[in-house]
């Protein structure tokens, strides 16, 4: 099997000879997967409630899939594993609450103000913790986001409101128009579709393959003259702004702005949501976000506590026999009914195996 340059540098599997279409391809395939996907999301509050569900679950599935998007835009392109991320979320949360409490209730003006403050954020955290890389940046990531916990309950305890949280938000508008209900969940609903193309766009473009290839061999890539912190500061900041944006939505839906958002378990949750459904496949941490909400405001009703419980086995099960995800069950289901699939390589570190085309395994070299 021969591969390309480009298939090599990001520890790719060519497609065999007789494919034709190549990038061609892709970008046909790439239309009907956002097209799909936006009449899925758009579609929520019909069919959610057939599940047990509620308006407000779709919002609140909307909008962690944003988060989550961001976040495999650096776990699942790069391989780096943030421990911090609710530093973002977090931050742009409190400065969108701070926007509606003390300066306006536009939210135009509170985006752009969460967005600005999750810049200066990313570029700090990044030029510090992108020059460590495995469980270093990791706990680097985590320390970040513990000390600006901290400080919200501390010394910017005024300001933030403390273990209390922010509150006394005007309720938000957008040019007379009050964000709640369908509103906000269309809104957000928009902002996930849009997400979601440029993350499509920017994994089948030049930029997505250098990621990759960072992930495979960044010393290799180094070794060319490649400035690999560029890229991996690139998609931090990349990332860090879909949790912003998320941050933002979350005060705008619910004029409320929580401690937990900046705390670790917040990140946590992001990374289990992100295992459950499949790194580096862009829908399956969506998918992974909606399946542990669903957990959350609807299987506790009916179970109690005890989801928990539940939820963990789940986490442990993915883990160990299905490092994909959700993706790879929906893969092996498809595969069963005599279909073919693409080639798509695992995305934890120590599993050597990976499915051609056709379907058998073969070792990666």
């Amino acid at each position: 099997m021969s591969t390309t340059s480009d298939d090599r540098s990001a520890g790719g599997i060519a497609a065999p000879a007789g494919d034709r279409g190549g990038i061609l391809e892709v970008f046909k395939r790439e239309p009907v997967a956002l097209a799909a996907f936006t009449i899925v999301i758009f579609s929520m509050p019909l069919w959610i409630p057939v599940l047990g569900g509620y308006e407000g679950l779709a919002t609140l599935i909307v909008i962690w899939g944003i988060f989550v998007l961001g976040f495999d835009i650096l776990l699942g392109f790069t391989g780096y594993l943030s421990f911090g991320h609710a530093a973002f979320f977090g931050g742009a949360a409190y400065v969108t609450g701070f926007m509606y409490r003390d300066v306006s209730d536009n939210v135009i003006v509170a985006f752009v103000a969460s967005q600005v403050g999750t810049l200066i954020l990313a570029v700090v955290i990044g030029l510090l913790a992108m020059r460590r890389t495995g469980i270093y940046f990791s706990i680097l990531t985590l320390a970040f986001a513990e000390m600006l916990f901290a400080a919200a309950l501390s010394i910017f305890a005024p300001l933030t409101g403390g273990y209390d949280g922010m509150t006394r938000l005007q309720e938000p508008n957008l040019f007379g128009v009050k964000m709640d209900g369908l509103t906000i969940f269309y809104i957000a609903a928009a902002m996930l579709a849009i997400g979601y193309a440029m993350a499509l766009r920017l994994r089948n473009s030049p930029f997505g393959v250098m990621l990759r290839a960072i992930k495979e061999n960044p010393m290799r890539l180094e070794y060319t003259g490649i400035n690999v912190w560029r890229y991996k500061m690139a998609a931090f900041i990349i990332s860090a702004h879909y949790a912003g944006v998320a941050g933002f939505l979350m005060v705008t839906y619910e004029p409320y702005v929580a401690t937990k958002f900046l705390h670790w378990s917040t990140s946590g949750e992001v990374v289990i949501m992100s295992v459950i459904g499949g790194v580096g496949t862009l829908v399956g941490p969506i998918i992974g976000a909606g399946f542990v909400l669903y957990f959350q405001n609807v299987v506790q009703a009916v179970i109690g506590e005890q989801w928990r419980l539940i939820l963990g086995l789940v986490f442990v099960f993915v883990v160990a026999f299905l490092p994909g995800g959700f993706v790879d069950l929906a893969r092996m289901v498809w595969k069963a009914t005599g279909n073919r699939l693409r080639a798509r390589r695992h995305n934890v570190p120590d599993m050597e195996l990976t499915e051609t085309k056709y379907g058998t395994e073969e070792r990666l070299r």
